[in-house]
């Protein structure tokens, strides 16, 4: 259940619930209708009984009955009906409709005054067909003194199962319409309740990708805190970045100045002066590596134009070795990130490759899946594999690039390392240096 959505969470839960109410429902209904069809049944033999008795004469010892009754199904035969009387334990009477109908074990009679029912009577022991039976004793006058009389109704239980079966398929058929009616409503009130839900979600993916600041939609009242909360969090985002920013901009500035008097002090020590360019280029580094910053709340950075920006930098700074510059780049593609430190990377990435290159640069950008990759070549000598790594490491550099080319990679490793992204350095297939970057976007 961790990994399903609320929508089916919900849904089965509904299935769940519907399958156990239907045939609890239906089971109740069966039982219930049962019970009022057999009350039925009883009330019914009960009157055929007691047509009986008002029929039955006993004149001395002899039982006399009427050749004709008033309950038709008792003059039919196979209507599914039967009467008997039974005197001083013999079958003295059965109704015409008996006629195809046999008995050998008559159910015990009830006391005299006594009504016995059963639902499950069969006329013999390998009959397989099931009967009603209603028992009714009574006294009558005979010779000597008052003796019992035993009253007998049998019916046919066919009719009654049939009509019974044929409730319950109605029933179900019923139940089981009313139950898919039920889940199309149940999919629609949860689609309608997790509307909301999906709105925020959509709100919370917008701002992620820097197209809208704060939630702005209404909501249920349920989520109001919830959207406060998010707001107020991003609000507090965006003014700690502020005012970190700020913070190590006023540090730069701060820095800057005295390191610019002591460089300009005359005269100077060599090594005091290389150390100074050192401390410079470190604090550079650092306030560049921590200002920079990965962060959701971002407007994303159009890559091609920001490209074709250095491009054309590039061909000031490198006139003389009159470099074609080419972009081939997936439409639409960004950068999930701050404009500064993609212009710090790109730019780093492209000037060591115009360096390097002895007729051209060429920058690729595509999407792979959930990556960013891109892709700067120049078809200049190349790096050998062994000095691959050292070329990221700090304040390392390569005979075949220029100065400072060692602090510009080590800020790019940096920041990829920042956006957790992934540097690696392989040969292009122009003949140089191809350095990849991958982004997770």
């Amino acid at each position: 259940m961790k990994g399903l959505s609320l929508r089916l969470r919900s849904l089965l839960v509904a299935i769940i619930a519907l399958g156990l109410f239907i045939p609890a429902t239906v089971l109740t209904l069966e039982r219930a209708y049962t019970t009022s069809l057999t009350q039925a049944k009883l009330n019914e033999l009960k009157l055929m009984s007691l047509a009986l008795v008002s029929a039955f004469e006993l004149d001395g010892d002899i039982p006399y009955m009427p050749e004709l009754l008033y309950e038709e199904q008792l003059n039919l035969p196979d209507s599914g009906y039967v009467g008997m009387i039974a005197f001083r334990d013999k079958v003295v009477w059965q109704s015409a409709s008996a006629l195809n109908f046999t008995i050998t074990s008559p159910p015990p009679a009830p006391p005299v005054g006594e009504v016995q029912f059963t639902d499950d009577y069969r006329a013999s022991f390998d009959d397989a067909q099931q009967y009603f039976a209603y028992t009714f004793s009574a006294e009558f006058a005979a010779s000597n003194d008052f003796e019992p009389v035993r009253f007998y109704i049998f019916n046919d239980k066919q009719e009654f199962n049939a009509e019974r079966d044929a409730f319950v398929d109605t029933v179900w058929q019923w139940m089981l319409l009313l139950s898919l009616g039920l889940l199309v409503l149940i999919v629609v009130g949860i689609n309608v309740v997790l509307a909301p839900v999906r709105k925020l979600i959509s709100e919370i993916h917008l701002t992620a990708r820097g197209e809208q600041r704060q939630l702005a939609a209404s909501y249920p009242s349920e989520f109001d805190s919830l959207k406060r909360s998010i707001n107020h969090l991003l609000q507090a985002e965006a003014e700690q970045r502020a005012r970190y920013k700020n913070s190590l901009g006023d540090l730069a500035h701060s820095l800057k100045t005295p390191l610019a008097v002591a460089l300009g002090a005359r005269p100077l020590p060599g090594e005091a002066e290389e150390a100074l360019g050192q401390i410079n280029q470190l604090i550079q580094r650092q306030l560049k590596r921590a200002s920079a910053g990965k962060s959701g709340w971002q407007t994303p950075i159009a890559i091609a134009p920001l490209v074709n920006k250095l491009f054309n930098a590039m061909k000031k700074v490198h006139r003389d070795k009159q470099l074609s510059f080419r972009l081939n780049a997936d439409n639409n593609a960004t950068f999930a990130g701050d404009h500064t430190d993609l212009m710090e990377v790109l730019g780093n990435l492209i000037d060591n490759a115009s360096k390097a290159a002895r007729s051209g640069v060429w920058v690729t950008v595509k999407r792979e899946g959930h990556w960013l990759t891109l892709l700067v070549d120049d078809d200049g000598p190349g790096i050998p594999p062994a000095q691959k790594e050292r070329l990221l490491l700090r304040g390392e550099r390569l005979d075949a690039y220029q100065d400072g080319q060692g602090i510009g990679m080590a800020v790019v490793s940096d920041l990829v390392a920042i956006y957790e992204g992934q540097l690696s350095i392989q040969d292009a297939p122009q003949g140089g240096a191809r350095i990849q970057l991958r982004f997770p976007r």
